[in-house]
């Protein structure tokens, strides 16, 4: 009997269109080719069977995603903002969510998209290196690009051969060693905390005992193991770059973040310092898309003298934006309140996936691990800018369904109704 081998144009559009981000135009800041298909691309999804109803499933994001737009709009008409400044603001939140809908409309109809997504992402991140970090490119693009080819053809040779699956947490440590030698630190601690929940993915599905006792509770501790896995991969760092084994540039960025009076997280992050301070001054209604403030500039290198930190003097003297390093803040600051609410909310998607995932064997375990630890951190600790929002709009997307699937809902309230529709039905027993 011959075998009928049908052909899946999506699955190709899947791999090509992440790629279509490495035409750039100059317009309104920096837009993709990527951005510009994503509209068409909308109309022909909305055509497809189901497409309302996969739009209702998400609709806490995307209400959420309305109101921090409408905050930015109101934020920028109080404060008075330029156009250069509030339409690349606006355009930022809208191209993002634009993506976002493109993305939850298409991907999760097969897994097979979320792969060939994942490696035409990656493709793309080795090639979109930014001018400005050249020298640093591990750090900056092909650290993201490594991970997610090397994911992706991971994830496709365990379809012949599944035990190789379990070889998932030793590519994820041999990747996080190589990035750590070339200094990349953020995407070493991000690999080394995948790779123990990779382990506990790949493990406790197998446990019918262990993952029908897998209670919110036994999972809440398990984070605070997390948590020592992190701090063991921060002293693993520490150990490495005294040794000299990371060069003496990553040794003399080590010593200036770890010579004051706070830790190395924040050492290199001494940006939130500052915003978490003009969230303060105005916590409702931010200061505007763009926001350049030089007193907030001046108090930046103003808090760096007085914890010990060091203040480069190509710093000083420039027109600069209020200092971010965050998702979180950056939306806080610029947007107000609306934009915290957003990104508070996204952090709690990442661990109730994980939570999901953990209780069934799942394919995608591996692409899913990476995404979840790496969401929590890019939400906490890194800007949100250019690619970056494509990079969050697939990661959503992945944990978005990888909750969908696991029966868990996107709605927060959702927990809430369950627990008093058991006490009524108590009730009427």
């Amino acid at each position: 009997m011959q075998r009928v081998v049908t052909l899946d144009p999506w699955l190709f559009l899947a791999f090509l269109y992440p790629l279509s981000q490495l035409v750039v135009f100059d317009f309104v800041g920096q837009l993709f080719l990527m951005d510009l298909l994503a509209a068409p691309l909308l109309v022909l999804l909305l055509t497809l069977p189901g497409a309302a109803e996969r739009l209702q499933r998400i609709w806490p994001i995307l209400a959420l995603l309305a109101l921090w737009l409408a905050g930015q709009v109101a934020t920028d008409l109080i404060r008075g903002s330029v156009p250069a400044d509030y339409l690349r603001g606006w355009a930022r939140i809208g191209f993002f969510g634009l993506q976002l809908v493109v993305l939850w409309l298409w991907l999760p109809r097969r897994r097979a998209y979320f792969i060939a997504f994942a490696l035409g992402l990656g493709i793309a991140a080795y090639f979109s290196v930014p001018e400005e970090f050249i020298g640093y490119e591990w750090k900056f693009g092909r650290d993201r690009a490594l991970i997610f080819v090397s994911i992706g053809v991971l994830i496709i040779a365990t379809l012949g051969f599944p035990k190789l699956r379990y070889l998932g947490p030793a590519l994820f440590l041999a990747l996080s060693l190589f990035l750590l030698l070339q200094a990349a630190r953020s995407a070493f601690g991000t690999l080394f905390i995948a790779a123990v929940v990779l382990v506990a993915a790949l493990l406790i599905p197998r446990i019918a005992a262990f993952r029908r006792r897998l209670s919110p509770g036994t999972f809440v501790f398990m984070l605070v193991g997390g948590i020592l896995v992190a701090t063991g991969a921060t002293t693993i760092y520490g150990i490495a770059v005294e040794d000299g084994l990371l060069g003496r540039d990553a040794f003399v960025k080590y010593r200036d973040q770890t010579s004051g009076e706070v830790p190395l997280i924040l050492g290199g992050r001494a940006e939130s310092l500052v915003s978490i301070q003009a969230i303060v001054d105005s916590p409702v209604i931010g200061h505007g898309s763009w926001a350049k403030d030089p007193y907030y500039v001046g108090l930046y290198h103003a808090m760096k003298v007085r914890y010990g930190l060091p203040v480069l003097q190509a710093e000083r003297g420039k027109v600069q934006l209020i200092p971010t390093h965050s998702h979180l803040f950056g939306a806080w600051v610029e947007a107000g309140l609306a934009g915290g609410l957003f990104w508070l909310w996204v952090l709690t998607i990442p661990f109730v996936a994980l939570y999901s995932l953990l209780k069934r064997n799942e394919l995608l375990a591996p692409l899913i691990a990476y995404c979840a630890v790496a969401l929590l951190w890019s939400v906490l600790f890194s800007p949100f800018g250019s690619s970056e929002r494509i990079f969050v709009a697939f990661q959503l997307t992945l944990l978005a369904w990888t909750m969908r699937a696991g029966g868990r809902s996107i709605t927060l309230f959702a927990p809430l109704r369950k627990a008093m529709a058991r006490r009524r039905a108590k009730a009427h027993e």
